[in-house]
């Protein structure tokens, strides 16, 4: 990366926006310098983008939310490890702290089970509702990502915490 190209980048993606990348990348991969790694060749992606295009991407954190997935995807499959595509979906950090040890017990037993519940999901709702609950992504981030439609990101949340509400009354 020369000089230039890391002054117009860091003039363009604060270091929030690059952590924001780098935990998202380190959520699907669990490995620091595998993220790391993941993250800084997203960079080189925008990067050769906007130079064979000629054209500055104007949403730069969906267009390498999207990037940092499909690049950790296709890693995953040229690794044939099928099993690690789905664990990057019980991840999930709660960030509530409750206010007793027995609440602490409660939240630690709901999450796991809304978790197992969640890995039931299909895989492009599992995405969906990580994008939108645990990234924080708008609608129209998670379009750009999942590479569909606003109404369509609607739809599978919708269907989503349909889905996961049924199961929860289930399992109760």
């Amino acid at each position: 990366m020369t000089e230039t190209q890391i002054r117009k980048l860091t003039s363009r993606l604060s270091e929030t926006e690059y952590g924001t990348i780098r935990t998202f990348a380190l959520r699907l991969v669990r490995n620091h310098a595998l993220a790391e790694e993941f993250t800084q060749e997203a960079v080189l992606h925008l990067l050769e983008h906007e130079k064979k295009t000629g054209q500055e991407i104007e949403k730069t954190k969906p267009w390498l939310y999207r990037t940092i997935r499909n690049l950790i995807f296709d890693w995953f499959r040229r690794q044939k490890k099928h099993a690690e595509i789905c664990a990057f979906l019980t991840y999930w950090t709660p960030e509530h702290t409750p206010a007793s040890a027995s609440e602490e017990v409660q939240k630690k037993e709901n999450t796991e089970m809304l978790l197992q519940k969640l890995d039931q999901l299909p895989l492009r709702h599992r995405e969906a509702v990580r994008l939108k609950f645990q990234e924080e992504l708008t609608y129209e981030e998670i379009a750009e990502v999942l590479g569909i439609s606003r109404a369509g990101v609607g739809r599978l949340l919708s269907e989503a915490i349909g889905k996961l509400r049924e199961m929860l009354k289930d399992g109760e």
